[in-house]
């Protein structure tokens, strides 16, 4: 256990943009979740990827439903942040933070400094994660909202 608390706590030095992941399922139930692992991975195809404990619904309703939705967090943004983070939640009909649909139907947090569709290119499983890889189908961002960061396990902004 020591080493894990040591590896949280180094890794609490990176400092890292704050996403949500959420999904639709079928069945129109919505789920989502803050996640800080969220990277490019290639330009050709458009490729991202997510990290996400399984130990949650969103992998599982992820591969259903073959395709996610992206939202960058803006500054501000701590309360939809937080309420994704909250363990215990259920998949609802809708999502207690204002969010609207994406162009592939999934939702994205409102106000959002950058959101992506996604369809999922690839699942992995290693250790107590799912590594979602998603094919970026649409993307916007505003390059004039600053985002909201996460560093030392508060939230930050950037300053310049």
């Amino acid at each position: 256990m020591e080493l894990q608390q040591s590896f949280k706590n180094a890794l609490s030095c990176w400092a890292s943009g704050v996403t949500v992941v959420a999904v639709r399922d079928a069945s129109g139930l919505a789920y989502g979740l803050t996640v800080s692992s969220f990277s490019s991975v290639s330009m050709d195809p458009l490729l991202i990827l997510v990290c996400l404990n399984n130990n949650n619904r969103a992998p599982e309703m992820i591969t259903e439903a073959g395709g996610f939705a992206v939202s960058v967090l803006a500054k501000g943004q701590e309360d939809a942040s937080n309420y994704f983070a909250r363990s215990g939640r259920e998949p609802a009909a809708e999502l207690e933070v204002v969010t609207e649909p994406a162009k592939n139907g999934h939702p994205l947090v409102s106000g959002a400094s950058a959101m992506l569709s996604c369809t999922v290119h690839d699942t992995i499983v290693q250790g107590t994660h799912t590594i979602v890889i998603g094919r970026v189908d649409d993307c916007q961002g505003d390059g004039t909202v600053d985002p909201l960061i996460y560093f030392r396990r508060a939230y930050r902004t950037v300053s310049e």
